[in-house]
């Protein structure tokens, strides 16, 4: 099933467009707990299931929009982004904060590296002032409203990379250093989590005390993180796999395969279903990428 096919497909299933925020399907929407691949007219990579309106957010990392999934209903357009520079459409993960804000981050290739906001008025904008040589992937909300995002510079070809304190006021403060590749960056209770792809390390850093990181787990190329069943981390890999991790072990296994690369992840605790960033990393014999429905049991 490739081109002609998958267009007509991603064209059926973007339906209902809309360029505002709203809430989420009826009570009597059925919910589909998959397996079930969905064709995305876009390159899905960050994830955020909103629990509350029933609704899945997908940052698109090829149109420079965050598209929305709703049972019943499919995928749409939950906004278009403003501000896309030529070639540089690439967002990373996407959060949704206490006051239904969507915020976004842009990787920017080192010289237009943003981060963007959708408020549920369907204002957006890019906030003022943040470095654009900053290559911004991971991105998280506390459970008190604070955003933290991970970012890299390359210096001489040699990355450097932090966490830190996002404000939508136009502060960006540097609380974790000497990172690498840091990818995934996961609130929890009163720690962050930390996923760094060239270290190939997972770290916990206490909200308190971010700079003093404690390694909990060693695995090849983790991306961006989700909470998983029962408290656990999940990470994905360009093998195609989906991993957990025990933040209080480290101990880890693998709980869905058989994907192409695995970026974002979601979960719905409630339907216990997993939401798959699907990529296609292979473009030479035609490029499909999927929402990919998965049901843990």
């Amino acid at each position: 099933m490739r081109a002609p096919l998958l267009s007509l497909l991603a064209l059926l299933t973007l339906v209902g467009c809309s360029d505002t925020l709203s809430n989420g399907p009826g009570v009597d929407a059925p919910v589909d707990r998959g397996p079930k691949a969905i064709p995305l007219d876009g390159d899905p990579n960050g994830m955020f299931w909103d629990t509350e309106n029933e609704t899945l957010y997908i940052a698109d990392d090829q149109n420079h929009r965050i598209l929305k999934y709703r049972d019943g209903e499919g995928v749409s357009l939950a906004v278009a982004l403003p501000d896309a520079p030529p070639n540089s459409t690439n967002l990373g993960e996407v959060v949704r904060m206490p006051d239904g804000t969507l915020v976004t981050v842009r990787f920017g290739f080192g010289t237009a590296g943003a981060v963007l906001f959708a408020r549920p008025d369907g204002t957006t904008g890019t906030v003022p002032g943040l470095p654009t040589n900053r290559r911004r992937i991971g991105l998280t909300v506390t459970e008190d409203g604070r955003l933290y995002n991970s970012y890299f510079v390359r210096n001489s070809n040699v990355n450097v990379g932090s966490i830190a304190l996002l404000n939508l006021d136009g502060t960006e403060q540097e609380v974790v250093g000497a990172l690498e590749k840091p990818v995934g960056v996961l609130a929890v209770g009163d720690s962050l989590y930390i996923a760094d792809q060239i270290a190939g390390k997972v770290y916990r850093s206490p909200l308190a005390r971010p700079a003093e990181l404690t390694t909990i787990a060693t695995l090849t190329e983790p991306d961006l993180l989700s909470l998983g069943p029962g408290g656990a981390l999940l990470t994905g890999t360009r093998q195609g796999t989906v991993v957990s991790i025990n933040p209080s072990t480290g101990a880890q296994r693998v709980i869905a395969s058989g994907f192409q690369n695995v970026r974002g992840i979601a979960y719905d605790a409630v339907n216990r279903r997993l939401f798959l960033a699907d990529h296609d990393g292979d473009e030479s014999n035609g490029t499909t990428h999927f929402l990919q429905i998965v049901p843990v049991d």
